[in-house]
């Protein structure tokens, strides 16, 4: 039987305690950092799809793009960064994961436009600056995401009951929706979320 030397056990030990050390404060550090922005959320907003980081970037994004103007109510209002967070949980995999990247990329590529601050720190003001720019701008990334948010904020802004009196729109044929599978089950997740 071959005797390992006790330095070396040392050693080992020692590089294992401190991996898991390390491995550990950056848990606890990406903890502590996505805590921050559990303030963004309100009561009865539970993502299911997105983390607390990303549903907060989604809602600055829908106050931005969507205010309470001229008599219209604001998309937050009418809950539609929830509807976000339900299309994402909807969606393909592939897609999913795609749509989580692009928002954190959203909130955290201000610098390169010129704002000092991350998307979700911003001013009003200057969250609707920085949405304006990323849809006008050259960076087909940037744009796209933001793009393809605007998109689904609108869709389910102009879907609401509430918008359709503001645009003079009677609302369709079918009285009565029949929401689809996801919906229901989404819908389900969130009363057991809420529960929890």
């Amino acid at each position: 039987m071959t005797r390992v030397d006790p330095r070396r056990r040392r050693l080992l030990k020692v590089g294992l305690g401190g991996t898991l050390l390390l491995a550990g404060g950056g848990l606890l550090g990406w903890r502590v950092f996505e805590a921050g922005y559990g303030r963004f959320i309100a009561s009865g907003e539970v993502p299911i799809a997105l983390s607390v980081k990303e549903f907060a970037v989604v809602k600055a994004l829908v106050r931005a793009l969507l205010p309470a103007d001229d008599g219209f109510p604001s998309g937050e209002s009418l809950g539609v960064p929830q509807r976000i967070d339900e299309e994402v949980w909807a969606a393909a995999p592939a897609l999913r994961r795609d749509l989580k990247a692009g928002v954190q990329l959203l909130e955290h590529a201000t610098a390169l436009h010129g704002f000092s601050s991350r998307f979700t720190r911003l001013p009003e003001t200057s969250q609707r600056a920085y949405v304006e720019k990323l849809l006008a701008g050259s960076n087909n990334t940037l744009c796209l995401i933001a793009l393809a948010l605007k998109e689904m904020a609108h869709l389910f802004y102009y879907g609401h009951e509430a918008v359709w009196k503001h645009i003079g729109y009677d609302g369709p044929l079918l009285k009565t929706a029949v929401p689809p599978d996801s919906t229901v089950a989404y819908k389900a997740l969130l009363r057991k979320a809420g529960a929890a």
